[in-house]
């Protein structure tokens, strides 16, 4: 008989009190805490903090989330810490402080790591060379706490994408420039997946972003969390409760062909709250469609008819935040205006779109995009 794979589903309604209980509720089918932490062990909590946002934006993983985990952690008598690689890294404490993430950690003494100064290990797979920050190679257990979201790039984002924040974030901007397109991010995501599998992940649905994520979209009440020890099988159910077409997310091909993770949906046993009564009425994904309806060799073939690139709108504050995320120098500003892009140097990484702190990016797909999308999408 096959041991079918666990995935948990919980009701809950908002970040208050409840939190707890559906922390607990999603755990318990799964073994409860202690079938995945001994006391004495350290704990290594891993939120997503993409960006300095307020928790209410959605952005970020909601700190009382990881407030319910630690508080779990300790009482089993672990020693809980808190880690993640933003985007922008130089200014972490203006972003601990936005997230909630500072006072949380202050108010429950636990370590917030800054992965920068904590040394990283090289790896290479399939010849994808990346390195992975130490405290996640040291820690005991590794718990992933992302947050639901589209995403602009890989149409969606949560228990797999969130293990791209244990590269330290000084690296991925040649990470980015490396592997640009759709597949081959998908092929570094299951690369960096085989060396980092978290030893359980719990989802922040309460409040997710749907729309042009991960920073751009806009929020939506979701209502409930998720758990499972396969980050890939929770993805997922994730999709399917979602109406997100799997075969468009690129990592989920690359992950397969490495043996990692279950994602044949009829051998996961989703327990817990009823799918149905957690299912959203409509959740929209990213406008922008490369590499989830064109195969990677025919975008080689049609090159530049091939294309996504940022569109600066009205609400742009030139902050310059976006100019010095791009990992190609496609970006130039003056004061007091919107930046500038050189659409030769652009490879459509989105990276400027996830740091706007204004939402005034938006991403436009070429012509041809455009005509096939409209041939073959309702």
């Amino acid at each position: 008989m096959t041991v079918q794979t666990k995935v948990v589903l919980a009701r809950c309604e908002g970040y208050g009190a409840g939190v707890q209980e559906a922390v607990e509720q999603v755990l318990a089918p799964l073994g409860g805490i202690g079938a995945f932490i001994k006391p004495g062990q350290s704990v290594l909590i891993k939120p997503n903090l993409l960006t300095a946002r307020e928790p209410e934006k959605a952005v970020t993983t909601h700190p009382e989330v990881v407030r319910a985990i630690i508080r779990i952690v300790r009482k089993q008598g672990a020693e809980p810490s808190v880690a993640d690689s933003p985007s922008n890294v130089t200014r972490l404490e203006e972003l601990w402080t936005r997230t909630g993430f500072r006072a949380l950690c202050d108010q429950e003494e636990v370590p917030l790591l800054n992965l920068e100064k904590e040394g990283s290990t090289p790896f290479t797979v399939n010849g994808i060379s990346f390195s992975v920050a130490q405290p996640f190679l040291k820690a005991d257990v590794v718990i992933n706490v992302p947050k639901v979201k589209t995403h602009v790039l890989t149409i969606f984002t949560g228990a797999v994408k969130n293990m791209y924040g244990t590269v330290p974030g000084f690296q991925k901007t040649a990470l980015h420039k490396a592997y640009p397109t759709p597949p081959q991010f998908g092929d570094l995501m299951a690369a960096i997946f085989s060396k980092v599998k978290p030893t359980l992940s719990i989802v922040d649905g309460i409040v997710g972003m749907d729309g042009d994520g991960p920073s751009g979209g806009d929020p939506v009440k979701l209502g409930f969390l998720a758990a499972s020890a396969d980050a890939v099988a929770l993805d997922h159910v994730l999709c399917s409760l979602l109406g997100i077409d799997v075969h468009g997310v690129p990592y989920f091909k690359p992950l397969r062909d490495l043996g990692l993770g279950e994602s044949d949906l009829t051998l996961i046993d989703v327990l817990g709250t009823p799918v149905a009564e957690v299912t959203p009425k409509s959740f929209r994904v990213p406008g922008t469609m490369r590499g989830r309806l064109i195969p990677g060799w025919l975008v080689r073939i049609l090159g530049p008819l091939v294309w996504i690139r940022p569109y600066f709108t009205d609400r742009c504050v030139s902050c310059g935040v976006c100019v010095r995320s791009c990992p190609v120098d496609a970006l130039t500003i003056a004061p007091k205006q919107k930046p500038v892009l050189s659409p030769q140097r652009c490879i459509g990484c989105c990276c400027c779109h996830e740091v706007c702190p204004a939402k005034a990016i938006m991403m436009n797909q070429s012509p041809f995009l455009n005509f096939v999308r409209k041939g073959r999408l309702p």
